[in-house]
């Protein structure tokens, strides 16, 4: 199998939760970390560096012409958890959206209220290329 890298970064929140953002998925892990210094000059992430996670994945064996794709399906598992938002966990890496579907019609394993999603992906794009900022609401 061949191995794309997702860059990913997590915002932890005082209060236990926390926030999910995909920066985007490449082709190596050089890729993922010049993606990584640009976002991480973007305000939000500059002020939590340590968010950053790159996360190797598998791509689906599949009918494929030589290398990778430039656009790929991402398989996400979410499951909403009171008081602390939402859990993200990227399921697998696909060639096509049908092998996305495929695999999460398979998919039977962790709690059944979890949400399945297929979500295109550019290989080699950022898909996160805005700066965030974190909201308090002063009740």
């Amino acid at each position: 199998m061949t191995a794309v890298h997702a860059l990913i970064h997590l915002h932890d929140f005082d209060d236990g939760s926390a926030d999910f953002k995909l920066i985007g998925v490449f082709s190596s892990p050089e890729r993922a970390a010049q993606a990584q210094a640009v976002t991480a000059e973007l305000p939000g992430f500059r002020e939590s560096p340590d968010g950053f996670l790159v996360v190797p994945l598998e791509v689906d064996h599949g009918p494929a012409a030589d290398g990778l794709p430039m656009d790929l399906h991402l398989l996400f598992r979410t499951l909403e958890e009171p008081g602390h938002g939402e859990e993200i966990v990227i399921l697998g890496a696909f060639r096509s959206e049908e092998q996305a579907h495929a695999a999460a019609s398979a998919y039977h394993e962790g709690p059944p209220e979890a949400e399945l999603e297929v979500s295109p992906v550019d290989l080699d794009e950022r898909t996160w290329t805005d700066g965030f900022f974190t909201w308090y609401d002063e009740e």
